[in-house]
């Protein structure tokens, strides 16, 4: 009996050993939740290890990451990702262990993360906008979808529209929006076509005319924790919300981390709230967009105070520094794009007219520490194309009109003076032609006549001259002139009788 129990207990062990070795030889699989190796950056996913007929045995999981050659171990077959980004691509594989040893390594799934970027993300108004849908060793085959974001107030998220010629998807992975005038978000699609809810990525343009516009109080870009920041939207509609975009890529409105009271959201700022706000409207109206920043007082007790709009070129700007305890700092030094733009400290920096030159990344320093530097845009002044053609235009027509004016007033002066600027133009040409015989008329016999009336006009005529007999050179020549003063003639009576005139004869020329 005990020999027999001996050899039944050798047995037992024997096929526990098969059996186990057998369970331990099988290979595990890596499933996807969802099931699509394209991952939008910013979405979740689960990968799961599993071992064909291991049920029941305690297993510990191993995780290979080939990208970064590593393992890691866990008790839980399912390894998340809840937030993905571009160091979660790669080959993902696992195998279980158990006490009686180890499965062989499953076979690499290759997850691969994607986002959709925007260049140039702050643009002028009209330009065009490049999406790229970034996707490192897409699949053969892969098409592209590419959607506008839409805000709906009732679910508080964002839908989307397909954009023109992408229902069927498109082979490229980049697409260009021409003429854009207003902030919009955008999302790209790889594979299927089928968007889920994700925050979009906004390209921010400078709309000359905004359906509303976004103030903040205090007008600045940085700003301390533990300020009170408010953003008001001024516009048609009462229903604007206050939008932010942070540096992480997440999208939400005033309401999560802040106070709307109409148009005017309050900020208490607790945590770094840094990021892009704007207000929108749900028919998809924008506002201007602007950047702003919040640093702890740990690491930066100094802040440059810069405007947080753009500024336009010629306007005066004026940049401070401010101390963590609300005091303007003086004695300090500023810096432009890192270098310093002047030995001496100052209070202030003040810029009499802003050219683009001037734009650029700002920072000033106090006591050897610095504050955190910020961007400052400068916008050109852009003149009108309508502008560019009605100017010289209208320049053409004011010299026209000055012109005719001119001549108006000499054609009136004419007639005002009774035409005799026009007589004595043609009389000049007439006495030119018998100039040599007024000499010697204002003096005769030692008389001097006096100068007429300066009204009246003195003609001479010559009223008779001697018939020359002999020779001409050796004899006297006898001239006879007759003087004619004409007076004025009283226009509101009958015309007077012309008065006899003196009568100047037998003036005798001696050679």
């Amino acid at each position: 009996m005990r020999m027999g129990h001996a050899w039944l207990y050798v047995l037992f062990l024997f096929s526990s050993v098969i059996r186990g070795f057998a369970q331990v030889s099988n290979r595990a699989n890596v499933t996807l939740t969802p099931n699509w190796p394209l991952i939008y950056k910013g979405e979740g996913v689960t990968l799961q290890c599993q071992i064909p007929g291991g049920e029941g045995t305690k297993w510990t999981y191993e995780w290979r990451r080939t990208r970064l050659n590593e393992t890691q171990t866990s008790q839980d077959r399912r390894l998340t990702i809840g937030s993905a980004n571009e160091s979660d691509s790669g080959g993902y594989s696992c195998r279980g262990t158990s006490g009686d040893g180890s499965t062989d390594w499953s076979d690499v799934v290759v997850l691969t993360v994607y986002q959709l970027s925007v260049s140039p993300s702050w643009l002028s108004p009209g330009a065009s906008v490049t999406l790229i849908c970034e996707v490192e060793h897409p699949p053969a085959g892969i098409r592209f979808f590419w959607y506008k974001a839409v805000y709906d107030p009732s679910s508080r998220s964002y839908s989307y529209e397909l954009l023109p010629g992408s229902s069927d998807g498109t082979d490229e992975n980049f697409y260009i929006v021409h003429g854009l005038t207003n902030t919009a978000g955008y999302v790209c699609e790889a594979g299927n076509g089928k968007p889920k809810y994700r925050d979009p990525s906004f390209v921010w343009s400078a709309d000359p005319r905004p359906a509303a516009s976004l103030s903040v109080n205090p007008d600045r870009v940085q700003h301390f924790i533990s300020d009170f920041v408010s953003l008001s939207c001024e516009g048609n509609s009462a229903d604007w919300r206050v939008m932010r975009f942070t540096e992480r890529g997440h999208l939400s409105d005033c309401s999560i981390w802040g106070k709307m009271t109409g148009s005017i959201c309050t900020i208490k700022i607790y945590f770094s709230v840094s990021g892009v706000f704007w207000c929108e409207f749900g028919s998809g109206e924008f506002s201007n967009a602007v950047n702003i920043t919040v640093h702890d007082s740990f690491f930066f007790n100094t802040i440059l105070v810069s405007p947080v709009h753009p500024v336009t070129e010629g306007d005066p700007v004026t940049l401070s520094c401010k101390h963590k305890t609300q005091q303007f700092l003086s004695k300090v030094f500023f810096y432009h794009n890192d270098k310093l733009l002047q030995n001496d400290s100052r209070e202030e920096l003040k810029i009499s007219a802003v050219s683009k030159s001037d734009e650029g990344f700002y920072k000033c320093q106090h006591s050897g520490k610095e504050s955190p530097r910020s961007w400052m845009s400068v916008r050109a002044t852009v003149s009108s194309p309508v502008m560019l053609i009605v100017g010289p235009v209208v320049g053409i027509v004011l010299i026209i009109l000055i012109i005719l004016i001119i001549l108006l007033i000499l054609l009136w002066r004419c007639r005002r003076s009774k035409g005799l600027w026009c007589i004595r133009s043609k009389q000049s040409e007439g006495r030119g032609q018998t100039s040599h015989t007024d000499h010697g008329v204002n003096n005769t016999g030692g008389h001097e006549n006096s100068s007429p009336p300066h009204d009246n006009t003195n003609l001479y005529a010559p009223v008779k001259s001697s018939e020359t007999t002999g020779n001409a050179a050796d004899e006297a020549r006898d001239v006879t002139y007759s003087h004619i003063e004409l007076k004025d003639i009283d226009r509101t009576r009958r015309p007077r009788e012309a008065e006899e005139s003196t009568v100047y004869s037998e003036v005798k020329l001696q050679e």
